[in-house]
This record gives structure tokens, sequence and C-alpha cells, in this order.
């Protein structure tokens, strides 16, 4: 199943989840994707948004791609939140720039099986966690949008408090790949969070500094453990409040940088 918008649409919440099953995974979506423009009929194709134009309202996707509100719970296995940062249509595959605000925000009470889900490309987060519980995220993915630090977040939104988006240190110009915040019991195997562009330039990749921060825990969150986290491109591999915690430069591994474990 494909859920999609019809563009301009900077409001939209493309799937809000309030499903709540007795039954452990018993409220469950496979294989199933949100993809926001670059196809088709969605008017966020290259004739509207090619990557070589300014800013533009027409080209804002979405504000939110998956929403899983507080009294929730749900298994998720093969998930992709998708922005698109080319045209599948177009012959020459080329690349956009679109904008969606948020990519998916937990604040389910669980528990939640994430089981092979990606977000990508998304403006403020590719994954907030917030007042959430009892969360198993495996084998997630994540890539960061290839237009910033130009402009960097949160515009072409604004922060939204009521959707508890994060705070950006003044060093971050790109967006988080994952944000755990007042959250408890989240459990983390196996990640991999990208950042290969600067403003569609790919300088900052052989340099490994495309942006400086990209998961970040707050310090009011417990229980949180993370296996086998990979970064690339990232100076620091792991906040805590915002400050990093651990640099990618200690964990080279290959192309990726990789932490074998962290508890909070």
């Amino acid at each position: 199943m494909i859920f999609t918008t019809k563009g301009p649409a900077a409001g939209a919440i493309v799937v809000e989840w309030n499903v709540n099953s007795p039954t452990q995974g018993g409220a469950g979506i496979w294989d199933s994707y949100i993809r926001l423009g670059g196809t088709a009929g969605t008017n966020l194709e290259v004739a509207q948004c090619p990557y070589t134009q300014a800013e533009s309202s027409s080209c804002l996707a979405a504000f939110l791609g998956l929403h899983l509100t507080p009294k929730s719970n749900a298994y998720l296995e093969g998930t992709w939140v998708w922005l698109a940062d080319h045209d599948l249509d177009d012959t020459a595959q080329t690349d956009l720039s679109l904008y969606s605000g948020r990519g998916i925000l937990s604040q389910s009470a669980g528990p939640v099986w994430l089981i092979g889900t990606a977000s990508e490309h998304h403006v403020l987060y590719q994954y907030n966690i917030a007042g959430a519980s009892d969360h198993y995220m495996g084998l997630i993915q994540t890539e960061s949008p290839y237009y910033q630090p130009t402009p960097a977040p949160p515009s072409p939104f604004s922060i939204d408090s009521a959707y508890v988006d994060p705070s950006f240190p003044s060093d971050l110009t790109a967006a988080w790949g994952l944000y755990i915040q007042s959250s408890t019991d989240i459990l983390v195997f196996g990640a991999g969070h990208y950042s290969f562009f600067q403003h569609y330039a790919q300088t900052c990749l052989k340099s490994v500094n495309c942006q400086t921060q990209i998961v970040n825990v707050d310090t009011a969150s417990t229980g949180i453990s993370i296996y086998s986290l990979s970064t690339v491109a990232v100076t620091n591999e792991l906040s805590v409040g915002g400050s990093p915690v651990i640099t990618a430069s200690n964990n080279v591994d290959g192309l990726q940088d990789t932490i074998t474990a962290w508890t909070q």
C-alpha cells in the first residue's frame, strides 16, 4: 500500500495511527510506504520543484508523515516514510527540492515494534520518539535532506510545540535522524543514520562532516539502549541533551562509523 499527497500540502498529516489492539502486535502494517512527491500526478515533480529552484511554498509535501498517537500501539514492518529526492517518473530521475516537515512521530505508550523501517529527507527529523515507552526499533535507517543547510531547519516550516518538535543546537544545520525525548524503555537494535550532502554537493562526504550531530537522547529519558549504531559523514554520532558524547572519528568502520552499544 502507498500513501501520498497531491501538493502543495503543507498541513497534511499523511497517516495518523490511533489503533490500540488488546493483543500484542495485533495492529500492524506490512510492506507499505508513505511516498511524498516524485511521481506523476503529485504536482511535486521536476516540472514544479527542480532542485535548481529556490525554496517554494508550492513544493511543501506534508506537515508530518506518520504519527503514532499516545494511546495507540503498533507493529510496523517494512514501512518507509520517504520524501522524494528525485523524480521517479522523469527519464533522467532529476533531483527535486521538496519539503516535508517531519518524518515519524511516536508518542505511543507502547508496545510498538518498528522492524525494518526507514524515514528520509524530512526537514526537522526522521524519527521523533516523544513521551513514549516500550518501543523496539530494529534495523532503522535515515537520510538527511540533500539541500540542507540551505535552508537550515526548521525552515521552511517552524517549530511547533503542540507536536513536540525538537530543538536544534547552534552548530546543527541539518535534520535529526533520531531524537528521543521524555521516553522510557526504548530499544534500538541496528540503526543507520546517513548524511551524504550539503546543498546537493558531496564534498562533505569526503571530509566526513556533512552535519555535526544526528542522534540525540535527552536527559529525562531512561531505559534507552542503542546497539549497532552506524553513521555516515557525521562529526558526532550520539548526543545527550544536545551535547555530543561520542565522536565518530573514534569509531571508523569502513564507510560508516559504528558504535557497538550505548545505554542510559
